[in-house]
């Protein structure tokens, strides 16, 4: 194409859109339809300038095959026994070389219809106006002209008009004869036509297709946002995840250098409270196994089958005058599926007023998993910047994917193959880091449940700082696989406790982000309440490709805490409140979890009707027993709720 006029170039473009279009609808038929659809509506529109215009008289061959083959041979439109011969040729074309072969044909045949017919001929003919109206770009006075790529030539073409006018008048006699003469030899070579355009002054193009052009260059939105497509960045393990045995060395460490017999006794008195918090729990615990066989159990009578052995039962003979049923039965029960789960804890700063009844929930279900032996792995996600290593980052840091806070740490802090020492310190160092952080400042220590405990600071590589979820979840796409494959898990279910949002993703990009999970590229909100942001879209994904469960624990301290974490439906806000009042929970089926529980955080889990008082009064006894039955019923919905998802 390099060389060819503009009016050879737009001849091509119509005629190797209808090649390509014959393509498509050939190895999708099903478009058809849509193509004509889309046509009408186009035409509606008048994507074409056609708007006012008799296509059938005014428009030249290109134009008039343009719309018939766009309008998939719908238009009325006609075309003399000449033309055929050029429309049927259009069908025929198979490469591009037919396409500049036809293109020059029905060129030529285009200009000798502009030179025969006047009347097609105004429709190509531009309108004349100053110079300094194009310069400006202001529009036409007749909007049915379009001039498109020919501005340049009419310019030239009017500029030499002018200069010969100029001739004529300063000239001499005898200029004046020669100018004429050449003027009528002009005026000769144009009668015989112009190869650079229609009769030697109107260059020709496709006026529908420029258009068409034109129009859809106005559909573009020049205000959106610029899109930005990544990928999910490498994740290096090592130097993600932190064992639990560092961590109970560093507290270990952490205590040997404390000095103050004040906190020294604090820490012990601390280890006592979470020894006592643990044998409190065991009802809970109890509740929780017994809930889950049951669960299991009827899940496997369902799925039983009864069937005959062909061996006839001694103890039935008695009957088998009056009953064919003599034989014996075998109830089949088809094989368990295996389970596993992985917990992830949000260990942020936004956390600190809920992280006491956070951890405490979390050592409930670590108890419940310990007890049913069933694999199982606990992670904490922080990102202390103290803790960032810029020689062995975890994440890849390079154009084109997710860049992640390379801060970021996943502390394990308990597995199924845990030993019994190594869980207690663990659970003593946790549980002593959230009573650290969920009590009171003051000048007299930390503290909790009306008993002054006064405990050393935690190791600040573990303190709080912000909320790297999406980094954990990222991390999950190969957690998860390796976990299933090294236990033969085949039900895992992932557990998240988090206070909500996560933190937005450190891209430098601007515009809109666009990342690829699966097979296609999706958009990732930031707004953190959004179903289409980048946590959700992460948990989705994440389902989808590890066929897991999904199960999040959000807890607050009052039903107002939601208001912005909740999307309550207009007018149902008395009945949330109801029911979190109540059950002390809501159960949310609308975000990227499977269900996201909103838990009270003063929940506590009862399973014991009466206490040790000793009493004789049956009144008292009554008051005792009905308190408790009523305790016990309110703090197990939630532990039903979860029990039904995971068994």
């Amino acid at each position: 194409m390099k060389g060819r006029s503009k009016e050879f170039r737009s001849f091509v473009n119509v005629l190797e859109d209808i090649r390509i279009d014959k393509l498509i609808q050939k190895k999708y038929p099903g478009l058809k339809k849509d193509y004509q659809l889309g046509f009408k509506k186009m035409y509606k529109d008048n994507f074409f300038g056609t708007k006012g215009i008799d296509i059938q008289n005014k428009y030249c061959l290109i134009d008039k095959i343009n719309l018939y083959f766009k309008s998939s041979k719908t238009l009325p439109i006609t075309f003399s026994s000449k033309e055929k011969i050029l429309v049927n040729a259009c069908d025929q074309t198979k490469t591009f070389k037919d396409i500049l072969t036809l293109a020059e044909e029905i060129l030529g045949y285009c200009k000798e219809e502009l030179k025969k017919n006047p009347t097609i001929k105004k429709t190509y003919v531009p309108v004349s106006k100053p110079k300094e109206d194009i310069d400006t770009g202001e529009d036409d006075k007749n909007p049915d002209v379009k001039t498109g790529d020919i501005n340049e030539d009419v310019e030239k073409w009017l500029k030499k008009k002018e200069d010969e006018s100029k001739e004529d008048e300063s000239g001499s006699n005898n200029e004046d004869k020669k100018n004429t003469d050449k003027d009528k030899e002009k005026d000769k070579d144009n009668a015989q036509g112009n190869p650079t355009g229609a009769g030697g002054d109107v260059p020709i193009t496709s006026q529908t297709n420029n258009a068409f052009d034109e129009a859809m260059h106005q559909q573009v939105d020049s205000e959106a946002s610029k899109r930005n497509y990544v990928v999910l960045p490498k994740v290096y393990m090592k130097n993600l995840i932190v064992d639990y045995k560092t961590f109970i060395k560093d507290n270990l460490l952490n205590d040997s250098k404390e000095q103050d017999e004040t906190y020294k006794l604090g820490n012990l008195k601390s280890l006592e409270q979470t020894k006592q918090f643990i044998r409190d729990s065991n009802n809970v615990v109890n509740y929780l196994v017994k809930e889950f066989e049951m669960k299991k159990n009827a899940r496997l009578h369902a799925r039983s089958a009864t069937a005959k052995t062909g061996i006839i039962d001694p103890l039935k003979l008695h009957s088998y005058k009056f009953a064919e049923d003599i034989f014996k039965k075998m109830t089949i029960i088809p094989n368990e599926k295996n389970h596993g789960m992985i917990f992830l804890l949000d260990w942020s700063g936004s956390m600190q007023k809920h992280l006491l009844p956070t951890v405490e929930q979390l050592i409930n279900l670590v108890l419940f998993v310990r007890k049913i032996n069933i694999p199982f792995s606990v992670y904490k996600f922080i990102n202390n910047h103290g803790n960032e290593d810029p020689q062995n980052p975890p994440f890849d840091n390079v154009e084109g994917k997710v860049i992640g806070d390379q801060s970021t740490k996943l502390v394990r802090l308990y597995t199924h193959k845990q030993t019994k020492s190594d869980f207690m310190s663990v659970t003593n160092y946790l549980h002593r880091m959230a009573k650290y952080w969920s009590g009171g400042y003051g000048a007299f220590g930390r503290h909790y449940n009306d008993d002054w405990v006064h405990v050393s600071s935690p190791v600040s590589k573990y303190y709080l700082c912000s909320t790297p979820l999406n980094e954990s979840l990222i991390a999950m796409d190969h957690i998860i696989p390796k976990f299933r494959n090294d236990y033969k898990s085949d039900k895992v279910a992932l557990v998240t406790l988090t206070d909500g949002g996560a933190n937005s993703m450190k891209n430098s990009y601007c515009g809109d982000l666009w990342v690829k999970l699966g097979k296609n590229h999706v958009k990732c909100k930031s707004w953190s309440n959004d179903k289409a942001n980048f946590t959700n879209r992460l948990l989705k994904y994440l389902k989808k490709k590890h066929n897991i469960k999904t199960i999040g624990f959000y807890l607050v301290s009052k039903f107002r805490d939601l208001r912005y974490a909740f999307r309550i439906p207009y007018g149902k806000e008395h009945l949330a409140k109801k029911m979190f009042l109540k059950d002390k929970c809501i159960p949310d089926l609308n975000t990227g979890y499977d269900v996201y529980f909103y838990v009270r955080s003063d929940t506590k889990v009862k399973n014991q009707a009466l206490t040790n008082e000793d009493t004789t009064n049956k009144r008292t006894l009554k008051k005792m027993f009905m308190k408790g039955m009523k305790g016990r019923i309110t703090s197990r919905v939630l532990l039903s709720k979860f029990i039904k998802e995971v068994a």
